[in-house]
């Protein structure tokens, strides 16, 4: 979302003024979406674009 759709957001609909809805409650343990443990190239950004070549 860019910063000129921002002023498009109804914030009167929101159910909870305030307060990050998405955010993790208290204490709650953390859940990775990427384990890294399991990369095959650490350190490698394997979905980058290859370098061009002169």
């Amino acid at each position: 979302m860019s910063a000129d759709e921002r002023p498009l957001i109804d914030l009167s609909r929101d159910p909870n003024p305030g307060k990050p809805d998405h955010a993790l409650p208290e204490g709650a343990p953390r859940h990775p979406l990427i384990d890294l443990s399991r990369d095959p190239n650490p350190g490698i950004a394997d979905h980058a674009r290859p370098d061009d070549e002169d």
